[in-house]
């Protein structure tokens, strides 16, 4: 477990949403240190219950994870039908790779993480986010860094038909893994019908970046769909985008939807069903300009 430290803990902090915007979170900081990447800190909060930070930015909670971690997996993993092999770009907590089990043919999950101080973080402190997805058999634990890992694939190695970036943020460490070389590269890993599935940023705020990351996605991919949910933990209303050569995810008919996730296994979707899947594929009028990057 990366070292602790210890002093008085402050009862809440402040997440900086934009220039001049903070979202104030009140709670008791259980516990905080500094691993050989990044400041961490998980606290117990009476609104989004316990979360963990990493160099000062709120990754996941346990009361809010399902509105993020669902979308970011099963726009994708639905379009798709039967996904089988996914790999995971981050994602140390293992809240995509529980998501990911409920499919049934589900053969391998591959997590790329970095920094293993978030895997002993989650298994400490925060179980309810991988729901025991880091201890599952199919769950291969690489740790060490993801651009390597794509780099290094070889055809050999079996393609993927889902990647997650489930990275921190493109203006981080990790801003080498939103280019569109490493698109083209990730494009490589992925199985005739796969799809790549990752974090835009917020549409009131973060316009600029939004526009960068989709207008890289479509030199690389055929479709580029865009998603819009809200996360209370990231300020309320968020972007996330498919991409893929194959699949359309807003042109799956209502039924197979229903189909398709009354085949999923395990815990049932709490935010997803049928009419919710293309509830967060509708793109709001105020963000027509957007849409022309879309």
């Amino acid at each position: 477990m990366p070292k602790e430290s210890q002093e008085e803990p402050p009862k809440r902090f402040a997440e900086v949403l934009a220039n001049g915007l903070e979202q104030l979170c009140c709670g008791d900081l259980l516990a905080k240190g500094q691993s050989d990447f990044q400041n961490w800190e998980v606290w117990e909060t009476p609104a989004l219950g316990r979360l963990y930070r990493l160099d000062g930015r709120s990754m996941a909670s346990v009361r809010d994870s399902f509105l993020c971690h669902e979308p970011l997996v099963h726009i994708a993993g639905l379009a798709h039908g039967e996904p089988r092999r996914a790999l995971i770009l981050g994602g140390g907590d293992g809240a995509s790779a529980a998501e990911l089990l409920k499919y049934p043919g589900m053969q391998e999950i591959v997590i790329a993480e970095l920094d293993p101080a978030v895997v002993q973080i989650t298994r400490a402190f925060l179980p309810a986010l991988h729901e025991g997805a880091l201890d599952n058999p199919k769950v291969a634990l690489k740790i060490g860094d993801a651009a390597a890992y794509v780099r290094d694939w070889q055809p050999n190695n079996g393609h993927f038909d889902l990647i997650i970036f489930d990275l921190t943020d493109p203006d981080t460490a990790a801003a080498p893994l939103f280019t569109a070389d490493f698109f083209r590269s990730c494009r490589l890993l992925l199985s005739p019908r796969g799809a790549l599935s990752l974090h835009l940023g917020s549409p009131l705020w973060q316009r600029e970046q939004i526009r960068a990351l989709l207008a890289r996605l479509r030199e690389v991919f055929v479709r580029v769909t865009p998603l819009f949910p809200t996360i209370p933990l990231y300020g309320g209303l968020w972007s996330m985008a498919v991409a893929s050569d194959a699949l359309v995810p807003d042109a799956i008919p209502h039924a197979t939807l229903a189909t398709r996730i009354s085949d999923l296994s395990s815990t049932p979707l709490r935010l997803i069903d049928a009419s919710q899947y293309h509830a967060l594929l509708a793109c709001p009028p105020w963000l027509e300009d957007l849409r022309q990057g879309f």
